[in-house]
């Protein structure tokens, strides 16, 4: 059976090569899998000396000749192009990291992949997934200005956040190439590797967001909340807004302008990323506290026709009844876990065999995946 070949974007330094590859290759290596990864960034240079001699400098690549960059980039797509089938026999994934667009002297940058997937489609080399990793903004600003490269730069957050708001838009617009739905995720850099590969290997998986209050809670709510997400991990995908966000209590430095930037860039993150490449969405109320983000997070999960679950440990308001699914509104977090292996598992792998026609591992197997 072939590999499964996926294309990762994100800006630099946005943590998919400092964070969250080295541990995927390592995941992967203890679990006997096989993955080729593609360094397109870094491809470039010895591509350049190798075939004209040319020594180009890292620190100042974005201002060589735009056409010749160019030139040499698809050259490097190319020699990538003519050993994938190759690399597909020999290895359960092949990852090619590329980014999608720059912004170098204040001036915004476009990176034309299209030729390339283009190409890929047309000799049958179609991608399983595309990925598009992010980072808080001023973690990856503060990468950036550790480098010379991007230190003279005088990056401020809201160009990261524009950023990886391109990189996002930009990489979902590579699936509308193709005539099938083609799977695509904005994965966190500190989401542990087993998202990937749960993703990849173990596609029967839910995928689910957990929800939960975080400006209102204590570290020890928050810890009683990452209790549940770890097993909720046992049987599913979980992408947790903890993996990005900042912690119990928001960050007040920076001036209005900066925090209300931070506050909508966060919000659109949730409800505009998280929540549509979930299968289910989990609300968890560690405590009864107001939570704007949580309320308007179910009510669009509900609005997407996502399964929408509830903990909440007192009576419930009307509202909450409304947007859940229904029977799916729980008091206590043990209750989603024995309702998720008695009942949900069995029902969902069900309906994936019937969608996919494909075998899939039983629930037990899944379940005991994570210990």
């Amino acid at each position: 059976m072939a590999g499964k070949l996926v294309i990762t974007t994100g800006s630099s330094r946005c943590g998919r090569k400092e964070l969250f590859l080295p541990g995927f290759e390592k995941y992967c290596a203890e679990n006997g899998t096989k993955v080729k990864i593609y360094n397109v960034g870094d491809m470039i240079f010895p591509w350049a000396w190798y075939n004209i001699r040319e020594e180009l400098n890292r620190d100042t690549i974005l201002d060589v000749n735009p056409l010749a960059v160019d030139i040499i980039h698809a050259a490097v797509l190319r020699d990538i192009h003519s050993s994938l089938k190759k690399d597909l026999k020999e290895n359960d994934a092949v990852l090619i990291n590329l980014h999608t667009i720059f912004i170098w002297r204040d001036v915004w940058n476009r990176v034309f992949n299209e030729l390339f997937i283009r190409e890929l489609i047309e000799d049958g080399l179609s991608p399983d997934m595309f990925i598009c990793f992010i980072d808080l903004a001023e973690d990856i600003l503060k990468r950036l200005n550790e480098t010379d490269q991007w230190r003279g730069q005088k990056l401020i957050e809201d160009n990261i956040w524009s950023w990886e708001n391109e990189e996002a838009n930009n990489t979902k617009a590579l699936t509308y190439l193709f005539d099938e739905k083609k799977k695509f995720f904005v994965m966190p850099a500190k989401q542990p590797p087993e998202t990937l590969y749960y993703l990849l290997f173990e596609p029967q998986r839910p995928v689910v967001y957990a929800q939960m209050p975080i400006t209102h809670v204590t570290a020890q709510d928050l810890k009683r909340v990452k209790q549940f997400i770890e097993k909720l991990r046992k049987w599913a995908v979980v992408f947790d807004p903890l993996t990005i966000e900042t912690g119990p209590v928001e960050r007040a430095e920076g001036d209005n302008e900066q925090i209300r930037v931070r506050h909508n860039q966060t919000a659109y993150r949730d409800v505009g990323w998280f929540i549509p490449q979930s299968d289910v969405c989990i609300a968890y109320y560690v405590k009864v506290v107001f939570s704007a983000g949580v309320v308007d997070e179910t009510a669009t999960a509900s609005q997407l026709g996502k399964q929408t679950w509830v903990v909440f440990p007192k009576d419930y308001s009307p509202f909450i009844h409304f947007r859940a699914t229904p029977n799916r509104i729980f008091q206590m977090p043990e209750e989603v876990l024995e309702f998720a292996e008695k009942e949900f598992i069995p029902w969902w792998t069900k309906k994936w065999q019937e969608k996919y026609g494909e075998k899939t591992v039983s629930k037990e197997a899944i379940i005991n995946t994570t210990t």
